[in-house]
């Protein structure tokens, strides 16, 4: 019988490869490619028996795996010793980069798969304020609500018939990797933030780089680098000073513009969402919907 998966239409990009860029020998149904920095988070389907996935091919990656769909037992050997689990759907795994477990399905799954590179990895623990590398531990069959509800809003975003949003799905990264080394590793981080939020000085440049650069395919790194921080740290200054994460900021500052052009010009809506940084008309009335409750169309009759 094949098997069942949970990706919705639309999830399969006729850009995204056939075949995983985590582990090759896998099918891949949907995932974001090479548009993160650092990580790349797949859904794949994996058959029983496939043969065993060998990383010598690439650079050594932590690997954190969600069982996402059909629920089958998985053995893989660790110290020299052969182990076995049955799998249901959040049920996950951490394998840091370097650890070689041969795993092996006993029916097709579909799984969500995260690579992240250890200098990212590191690099963000730095920024948080730790010392020295990250040095994950591993995890085999555990339940963690957070990790699983980042790691399916992240690979959601990618799911979507609209482009993903950059600097929401950069949040969530950084989100879900600060997770990762506080609880599954031994890194000790120093507080490193202010109360008070961003000096009166970075907001008003972050600001101004947002009303100028509106129509572009911002990321987060780019947005953070005009405050003179690092991703991790401007994620939070910035909620402090605004109230709002950078993402909601710039969703609610794209529809603002909007909204103006529709009630103060005749421009079509199709060129207005392109000018305030959407994918196109049908993307602009999706999150003026979501967020306003009104289509462009009724914007410019009010």
């Amino acid at each position: 019988m094949p098997i069942q998966t949970s990706t919705g239409v639309g999830a399969v990009s006729s850009t995204q490869p056939a075949r995983s860029l985590i582990k090759p020998h896998l099918k891949n149904l949907s995932g974001s490619g090479t548009l993160l920095d650092g990580i790349v988070i797949e859904r794949d389907l994996e058959q029983p028996d496939s043969g065993i996935y060998r990383p010598g091919d690439h650079a050594p990656r932590h690997m954190v795996v969600l069982h996402s769909a059909c629920p089958a037992t998985l053995t893989w050997r660790i110290d020299g010793r052969r182990r076995e689990a049955f799998f249901a759907g959040g049920e996950a795994i951490i394998n840091p980069a370097g650890l070689f477990v041969a795993p092996r399905w006993s029916a097709a799954v579909e799984l969500l798969l995260m690579a992240i590179q250890p200098g990212f990895m590191n690099r963000v623990a730095k920024e948080m304020g730790a010392e020295g590398p990250v040095e994950l531990t591993p995890r085999f069959h555990f339940r963690d609500a957070l990790l699983e509800q980042l790691v399916r809003t992240l690979i959601a975003e990618f799911e979507q018939s609209s482009p993903p949003d950059r600097v929401y799905a950069d949040s969530l990264a950084h989100t879900l990797v600060v997770h990762l080394i506080k609880k599954y590793s031994k890194t000790r981080m120093r507080p490193q933030f202010s109360r008070h939020g961003l000096p009166h000085k970075n907001l008003y440049q972050v600001v101004e780089f947002i009303e100028s650069h509106m129509d572009d395919d911002l990321s987060l790194r780019a947005i953070a680098e005009v405050a003179g921080m690092s991703p991790s740290y401007f994620l939070t200054m910035f909620k402090r000073s605004t109230g709002f994460a950078p993402h909601q900021y710039l969703i609610a500052r794209r529809l603002e513009r909007a909204r103006d052009l529709l009630r103060q010009t005749r421009l079509a809506i199709a060129d207005i969402a392109v000018q305030v940084g959407f994918a196109d008309q049908s993307h602009l009335t999706r999150m003026m919907r979501r967020h306003i409750g009104l289509t462009p169309r009724l914007v410019r009759r009010s």
